[in-house]
């Protein structure tokens, strides 16, 4: 895990916006031209590796633009798992019906909008609705040898030293088995422990192909913050909690024989943008962070709804040791932060929790959030504001 003891280091969660032949990466997978797909990969890697070394970020991502959650992607990993068409009533990706209709009723006129239209229109103000693919666990979880993730991993790999870059200036991006309980339905165990344990097992290949590369592994887990979404009427504290330790122990199953030092743990509340009047409250999950085995968290905070959450750590300390990444960098937002906001954010948590434990980050990522322009603006105003915090926090 990358340190720093003379400045605030900036990092983001992972997904950028896309590179400039994303369309045609995309063609050559779903054409299953695979020696194409990895050549436009790496290509399109290096892009993303140039753009934010211009910004100057220190802790980068390949940019996550070739990832895509499919048929092809649950067969490189296991058997067990089916991707089809909705049927009329079944819920896609993300749905949000329990909130839309049982909690959110003064929001009615915006979802039927906003199910049109979906989250984030695409470049050229086209409709970007949601999936309309059902994935549902049908059988057991068996997983497979894991040459196809490897072989993803290692692409990325190869991309990074091709371009002269150091392995410990990278992170790589896995979902947590808990976010893929927001797309994966489970029709054969019927059981939340079999459940999250399947989960687990379907992500266990990537995180040991992840680690044995000799990259950071970032786990990716909003459903921390946001499964009460699913559930409707939604959980109490108390048994939204036990199921949040549900998946907690699962997920540190799946990333056994890991160095802790060597995972970023990310949530989040989501990246829909709507409302969010019904985000959990911080204090909820908290303290349920350092029962993950893991060397640093990378937690939302710079979206209006979660403004004050630094607060709760005026009462809660984080185990010794352990970095925290706060989003001072909102990505449900066209608005680009003044740097000067970045540094106060910045210095706010650095005097809470220790200058050399805090390190710059977005609230989530960037790429199919925000217009490709305002994200590359959001992450100079990160840098900036970075630079302007070190100057306060180690002015003596």
């Amino acid at each position: 895990m990358k340190r720093s003891t003379d400045r605030i280091l900036t990092t983001h969660p992972g997904r950028l916006p896309n590179p400039d032949n994303y369309a045609e990466t995309m063609h050559a997978r779903r054409a299953g031209d695979v020696g194409k797909f990895d050549e436009l990969t790496r290509a399109g890697i290096q892009q993303m590796i140039q753009r934010q070394n211009d910004i100057g970020i220190d802790i980068k991502s390949d940019g996550e633009f070739w990832k895509v959650r499919d048929q092809r992607w649950y067969n490189e990993r296991c058997s067990g798992v089916q991707v089809r068409p909705l049927e009329p009533g079944e819920a896609g990706f993300n749905n949000l019906s329990a909130r839309r209709e049982g909690q959110m009723p003064e929001f009615r006129a915006f979802y039927a909008i906003y199910d049109q239209l979906g989250n984030t229109p695409l470049p050229g103000g086209r409709a970007n609705p949601p999936s309309e693919m059902y994935h549902a666990i049908v059988g057991p979880i068996q997983p497979t040898s894991g040459e196809a993730v490897r072989r993803d991993v290692q692409r990325t790999r190869d991309a990074i030293l091709a371009a002269g870059e150091r392995l410990e200036d990278y992170v790589f991006p896995v979902v947590a088995p808990g976010w893929l309980g927001h797309q994966l339905h489970d029709e054969y165990y019927h059981d939340r422990d079999k459940y999250n344990y399947a989960l687990a097992e379907i992500l266990r290949l990537d995180y040991q192909a992840v680690a044995a590369a000799g990259f950071t592994l970032q786990i990716d887990d909003p459903a921390l913050c946001t499964r009460n979404t699913m559930y409707d009427p939604p959980l109490d504290r108390a048994e939204y909690r036990e199921d949040c330790e549900a998946r907690i122990e699962a997920t540190n199953w799946a990333l056994q024989g890991i160095p802790a030092d060597n995972i970023l743990y990310h949530t989040c509340w989501g990246s829909f943008h709507t409302p969010h009047t019904t985000d959990l409250p911080f204090d909820w999950i908290v303290d349920l962070l350092p029962k993950l085995n893991v060397g640093a968290y990378s937690v939302e905070a710079a979206d209006v709804r979660h403004e004050l959450d630094w607060q709760v750590f005026e009462s809660f300390k984080l185990p010794e040791g352990r970095s925290y990444y706060p989003g001072v960098i909102a990505h449900k937002t066209t608005t680009v932060e003044p740097p000067e906001l970045v540094a106060y954010r910045l210095v706010r948590y650095a005097n809470l929790l220790g200058k050399e434990n805090i390190v710059g980050s977005v609230d989530c990522g960037l790429g199919g959030r925000c217009y490709p322009d305002i994200g590359w603006a959001k992450l100079r105003s990160l840098v900036e504001g970075a630079r302007l915090a070190s100057q306060q926090l180690w002015r003596t």
